[in-house]
């Protein structure tokens, strides 16, 4: 038998080579970890570093966005002027019930006043079925009445006005539906009345103006009137022997009767010794030289023309139109909070010379500006009751010469150029209908007649675009679209998608 060779057996060698590879690897792997821990812990730390921040920014510098349908809860610069401007403090107290109608509007609009007074106004909310014992303290601190949904204003002279829910809205005669919220200008003309020392009195001069045209005037200038602590009274000159002690300023709305020279004494006293306002509105029609003049010695002169433009339509013959477009300018005076806007004089309107760099004026401290500007390819016409007109260099006023339709007048002491000892102000428009006697007057015209008003008084804060009202609009739709509308939403679009997707379903399986 041949002998098996021994086979040796084989030794385990050792590779060195590998588990220090091993090792390698197992260390690239731990030092990756820890990398990938110390990133995740940077960013961690990052993102609460940007939290921080974020919320720090919207702390301080936050902005707020009325998403709202109607913009319910946006103020008008009108109150955003007047709350910036309050010196004292004011309290509003909101006592609504949870369940209310009108909670959600009304808790937004006190929140906002909350946020734009800053630390002038502080604003608490009560529930009437919850807060029993708050509401019982107030009571007997104050003897309020607790009735109903209610909104109390302190001021901090101790006046109190209450302002109930039904005051805030206004509902439709027929079916009780709210159709509009007055809130902001219900609230605003609380707070300015529990905060100024009296209501301001505007005088509307008659001047021999119709009663059909009065009437409406007054009607659409009282509620603005009232939402700013002031009230609207007419007011005869004839036989008078003083200006109303009680008046803050006199409103010529287009009188087509002259003043007298007695009368006129009497305007100009209560203007330049007591400082009281002037807002006139001029008749181009009317012949006013007594009250025009104290319009001349102080650089806003009445001019005996029309602002007019030629329309001209190929095939039909050219024909003049009064109706003009203007433009408020920028400036000092009431129209320095509405730049930029516009409007339309209706009916006839007379240009104004405004001198207002006269060195002479100057040198009185008189301080005449020029308010409104009329639209491009309008003049001042003198022979405007001609048929057939054009422009007459040197005669009309206008191209390129700018044609003025509103002044004001700032008259302040002589010496006194920083009119620190207070100064007597007025305005002109050579207009009429700025207000409209058929009722439809624009907004923008009533927000100029009001920012006027307020000039001459010495409300500046108050000067700007005017509360608005927001309606509710609900959609009425018949019982027949209705179904319609039920049809079309459970069965024709559900099918509509069923369908689609067994189209797409078959092209897949295809």
């Amino acid at each position: 038998m041949a002998k098996k060779d021994k086979q040796t057996p084989k030794s385990k060698v050792s590779r060195p080579g590998k588990t220090e590879g091993a090792l390698l690897s197992s260390t690239g792997r731990r030092l990756q970890r820890y990398r990938t821990a110390a990133l995740v812990a940077i960013q961690a730390v990052l993102i609460f570093i940007v939290f921080l921040q974020v919320n720090y920014l919207s702390c301080r510098r936050h902005s707020t966005w009325d998403l709202t349908q109607n913009r319910r809860f946006t103020v008008s610069d009108t109150t955003k002027n007047y709350l910036g401007s309050l010196g004292g403090e004011v309290r509003l107290v909101m006592a609504f019930l949870g369940t209310s109608e009108l909670h959600s509007e009304v808790k937004g609009l006190v929140a906002e006043y909350d946020r734009i007074g800053g630390d002038a106004v502080s604003a608490e909310y009560l529930d009437l079925s919850r807060s029993r014992s708050r509401i019982a303290e107030l009571k007997d601190k104050h003897q309020l009445q607790f009735s109903g949904d209610q909104i109390v204003v302190f001021g901090e002279s101790g006046r109190i006005k209450t302002i109930s829910a039904e005051e805030l809205v206004g509902r439709d005669a027929n079916s009780g539906r709210v159709v509009e919220f007055k809130g902001e200008e219900v609230l605003t003309a609380a707070i300015l009345e529990v905060t100024e020392q009296k209501q301001r009195k505007i005088y509307l001069v008659t001047g021999d103006r119709r009663a059909d045209e009065l009437v409406p005037i007054a009607e659409q200038l009282q509620p603005l009137a009232n939402a700013q602590n002031a009230r609207l009274e007419g007011l005869v000159l004839e036989g008078r022997e003083e200006i109303p002690a009680d008046a803050d300023a006199l409103f010529f709305p287009g009188n087509s009767e002259d003043l007298t020279e007695r009368e006129l004494t009497l305007v100009r006293d209560y203007w330049e010794s007591r400082r009281g306002g002037l807002v006139i509105f001029l008749d181009p029609n009317a012949e006013t030289p007594v009250l025009n003049s104290l319009l001349r010695e102080h650089g806003v002169a009445p001019r005996p023309d029309r602002v007019l433009s030629v329309v001209s339509i190929p095939g039909v013959a050219a024909r003049k139109t009064y109706d003009v477009p203007v433009s408020l300018m920028p400036g000092p005076g009431p129209t320095r909070d509405l730049p930029a806007l516009s409007t339309r004089l209706i009916d006839q309107t007379q240009s104004i010379e405004v001198l207002y760099e006269d060195d002479l004026l100057l040198s009185e401290n008189i301080r005449p500006l020029p308010l409104m500007i009329a639209a491009t390819g309008f003049w001042g016409e003198t022979d405007y009751q001609a048929e057939e007109i054009s422009f007459t260099p040197g005669v009309d006023r206008g191209q390129p010469d700018p044609v003025f339709t509103a002044a004001s007048v700032e008259k302040g002491v002589q010496g006194d150029p920083g009119l620190s000892q207070g100064s007597s102000r007025l305005v002109v428009v050579g207009n009429a209908n700025v207000i409209s006697p058929e009722g439809n007057s624009a907004k923008v015209a009533a927000d100029f007649t009001m920012a006027s008003l307020n000039w001459v008084m010495n409300r500046e804060e108050l000067m700007g675009i005017s509360p608005r009202r927001p309606t509710f609009f609900t959609l009425s739709i018949s019982p027949d679209k209705v179904a319609f509308l039920q049809s079309l939403l459970i069965m024709v679009l559900p099918g509509a998608a069923l369908i689609l997707g067994g189209f797409v379903w078959m092209r897949r399986r295809a």
